[in-house]
């Protein structure tokens, strides 16, 4: 995970839970299913979770010669309205590799271009 820990955001319920915005890397396994099916139960977890989440944006798209899906989610939270961008990268075999990126509505235009350079900059290191 990497915080940007000196971003100063003005919304006071954001300051109010000290969040700041991240992105973060988490491996997982695909267990048969595609990766439009993987995402689809992740939003189904979401949406379990946080019943507010709109999804948008979703689509295929390829990541270092990796087959990807990609999807945004808006949703609030005590208060904070939040957006996140989350890229599912295929692995070997049955890996899959979910890159997410969180940060306020209000910031999504400023990191926008950020979060997509980091996304489409993933690259997986083959084992020797």
């Amino acid at each position: 995970m990497a915080i940007k820990a000196d971003e100063q955001l003005t919304d006071p319920a954001a300051q109010k839970i000290n969040f700041k915005s991240y992105f973060a890397v988490s491996y997982d396994t695909l267990q048969g299913k595609s990766l439009s099916e993987y995402l689809q139960n992740v939003k189904s977890q979401l949406q379990q979770t946080i019943s507010d989440v709109v999804f948008a944006q979703e689509q295929d798209t390829t990541i270092n010669d990796k087959p990807a899906r990609a999807f945004e989610a808006s949703f609030t939270q005590q208060g904070v309205n939040f957006k996140i961008l989350m890229v599912a990268v295929k692995g070997a075999g049955d890996d899959v590799w979910v890159i997410s990126f969180n940060t306020l509505q209000s910031t999504w235009t400023e990191y926008q271009k950020v979060f997509s350079d980091v996304a489409v900059s993933f690259r997986l290191k083959l084992k020797n």
